[in-house]
């Protein structure tokens, strides 16, 4: 894997779930319009699925690993395919909420302005 290879991996399989999941409960606490924390779970939602199948793939190709057997292509694609949506949803989450936290931050002085929805 290459250094960006790396990265990838590790913010999407182990940053990835705690931080999406802190920052559901910050966009939640915060009040935020139901559109923003419905597209996070969303979002999120797709980070399971990506993650729980990463791991189920990494089984799989364990499996083959341990009885002397070469990965399939098709195997090791879909296991890169799983990384990869795991760290694009988790991205998007993290910048959704960073986004509308500021919003909120920027808001919290001016009780006459109606925040954007």
């Amino acid at each position: 894997m290459t250094t960006i290879g790396d990265l990838v991996f590790v913010v999407g399989i182990f940053a990835g779930p705690p931080l999406v999941l802190i920052t559901c409960v910050l966009l939640r606490v915060t009040r935020q319009p139901r559109w923003v924390f419905a597209t996070a779970v969303a979002l999120s939602a797709v980070m399971v699925l990506a993650w729980v199948a990463y791991w189920f793939l990494w089984g799989e190709a364990f499996d083959y690993a341990d009885t002397y057997r070469p990965v399939p292509p098709a195997l090791d694609r879909a296991s890169n395919i799983a990384i990869a949506a795991c760290f694009m949803s988790s991205v998007l989450v993290a910048a959704l909420s960073a986004s509308r936290l500021v919003v909120a931050w920027n808001n919290r002085g001016n009780p006459g302005r109606v925040p954007s929805t």
